[in-house]
């Protein structure tokens, strides 16, 4: 019987940004880190922010490095909820002041 994996194939990882996500990725705390991001703080909530990215592979879609595939590719849909996770990720990250100005940017 095949062990679940909870970090996912290092094939899937690092060949397929759209892929399905991993265990490890579906966090259920819906914070990323516990530095929350405030008018006084953004260089250890930067760096806390992007330690927590870089470790579920998801840094390329901050940085550029993963762009969005064309909306009509069937990676595309994917990649949005992704996109989407992460971005709630961020939110969630944040003061609630500085949250409600970036969710509607």
């Amino acid at each position: 019987m095949a062990e679940d994996n909870p970090f996912g194939s290092e094939a899937e990882s690092f060949t397929a940004p759209y892929s399905s996500f991993s265990k490890a990725e579906v966090n259920p705390n819906p914070r990323l880190c516990s530095v929350l991001l405030n008018e006084f703080n953004f260089l250890p909530w930067s760096r806390a922010v992007s330690l927590a990215l870089g470790g579920r592979s998801k840094l390329g879609f901050v940085n550029g490095s993963i762009e969005a595939p064309d909306d009509l590719s069937p990676e595309y849909e994917a990649w949005l909820c992704k996109d989407q996770l992460l971005m709630s990720w961020l939110l969630n990250s944040m003061d609630p002041k500085l949250s409600e100005i970036f969710s509607f940017s």
